[in-house]
């Protein structure tokens, strides 16, 4: 069944990137598998939430999904102009877009290679090379992760150029033969009928050129590519690092680069926000009312914190270098958010002693 991004994360088609990234955080933190260990449905859930994310967040991305659907990712070589026709179109590549016969090109390749492989001659064009392309890849890191920096090894794979044909879809024939677009006249006839010189055998009559057999005509090979990716520690949401050389290699060797793009997992327990990080603490109601320490937890352990006498819920306090590391080595500061809780259940002794604490407040009032 065709997947829809937007149901999944519960947002209109028309949504705001505020709208949609505040609907994700909310899903992942509830579907997070530290929040629900051993939890398959819960996993499955937060693998679809986080393909949605994917999709969605990213405004290229987001685009092609609103006009094909499900097919999107077939359709990353191309970007639309608007107004839905093929001279609308223009191929992706890190020199700016191909020409309109180089978009038809590239549609009766693409018939070659569905077919099995056909000379691109039968259509009087040549393939004009594969220019090297850009990729993007997203990694899901933990707070932790961001915390201490970490390394990652990515697999994936790339549509680089033929080696064989260099790209081009076609290799030169061992001897010649005869044109089978003009039948070896050298002559064609052009849109309103009238005779002109073949392009395919630039009027000769004869071929020297056929699919290239490792590549079908296409002039692509799926490549499987691995790289390691070192992640410094405080690189926050939605960065790029760039790893030069990664992405599409084209004609002539020239390769594009990868670009890997941080996405931060929630965490179960604490909220970043820019350098600093929010977590709840609670609060014996005792503790509050008469001052003491509580222990508070942080990205790197636990640490004591003093609790002034009288202490509200809501109150926010902060510790100092407690927060996440920041890019350069530096730390932000914890804000300890506190949370009075009251027992759901006291001893005999515990309600006599507060009942007559009840009775001294009336006194008082």
């Amino acid at each position: 069944m065709a997947k829809d991004y937007y149901q999944t994360l519960g947002v209109s088609k028309g949504a705001e990137a505020k709208e949609i990234k505040s609907a994700y955080r909310k899903l992942a933190r509830k579907f997070h598998p530290d929040v629900n260990p051993n939890d398959k449905t819960a996993e499955a859930k937060f693998k679809e939430v986080s393909e949605a994310y994917e999709v969605l967040s990213d405004t290229e991305k987001r685009k092609l999904y609103d006009t094909y659907g499900s097919n999107w990712e077939h359709a990353q070589n191309f970007t639309g102009g608007g107004g839905g026709g093929a001279g609308d179109f223009q191929f992706r590549t890190n020199g700016g877009g191909a020409g309109f016969e180089t978009i038809f090109e590239q549609i009766f390749t693409n018939m070659g290679h569905n077919q099995g492989g056909v000379d691109m001659s039968d259509y009087g064009m040549h393939h004009q090379g594969i220019p090297p392309r850009d990729l993007e890849k997203p990694i899901e890191l933990t707070l932790e992760e961001i915390d201490s920096g970490t390394k990652r090894s990515l697999t994936y794979q790339a549509m680089d150029a033929c080696k064989t044909c260099d790209g081009f879809g076609s290799v030169q024939l061992r001897a010649p033969r005869t044109c089978s677009v003009c039948g070896g006249s050298g002559r064609t006839k052009g849109m309103l009928g009238m005779a002109q010189v073949c392009q395919n055998c630039g009027g000769t009559g004869q071929s020297t050129m056929e699919a290239c057999p490792t590549c079908k005509g296409t002039g692509t090979i799926p490549t499987t590519k691995k790289v390691e990716v070192k992640i410094p520690a405080g690189i926050s949401e939605g960065k790029k690092l760039r790893v030069p050389g990664k992405g599409v290699v084209g004609s002539g060797g020239k390769a594009g680069d990868l670009y890997v793009i941080v996405r931060e997992l929630p965490h179960a327990m604490f909220r970043r926000v820019g350098d600093n990080l929010e977590v709840d603490a609670e609060v014996p109601f005792t503790t509050a009312a008469l001052g003491g320490e509580i222990r508070i937890h942080t990205l790197r352990g636990n640490v004591t914190m003093k609790i002034p006498e009288g202490s509200q819920s809501g109150q926010t306090f902060r510790l100092g270098g407690q927060g996440i590391t920041k890019l350069g080595g530096k730390r932000g500061d914890l804000m300890a958010k506190l949370k009075i809780t009251v027992p759901k259940k006291v001893s005999a002794e515990q309600r006599k002693l507060l009942e007559e604490l009840a009775g001294l407040d009336k006194v008082t009032a």
